[in-house]
């Protein structure tokens, strides 16, 4: 499964030309796979893809918005 999660993930940073917020993007490829992800194993491998360079990650620190736990004001784009 990590293998298509990722793939999606990128997939999705892709086609957006720009950064999507972590809840959103996770909405996103929860509803390619048509499968429930655990958020915490979504969240996990989003951090694994930044570690290895796949994405970029910044911070909104003021955002009046709340995203539900383990989700985070973050937003990805894609490195290459």
């Amino acid at each position: 499964m990590s293998t298509n999660l990722e793939s999606l993930a990128l997939t999705h940073l892709r086609a957006a030309h720009e950064p999507i917020r972590e809840f959103a993007l996770y909405d996103r490829v929860v509803a390619d796979l048509g499968e429930h992800i655990p958020p915490e194993t979504f969240v996990e491998t989003m951090e694994r893809l930044m570690t290895e360079g796949y994405v970029h990650v910044s911070f909104e620190r003021d955002s009046a918005q709340r995203d539900p736990e383990p989700f985070s004001p973050r937003y990805y784009r894609v490195t290459d």
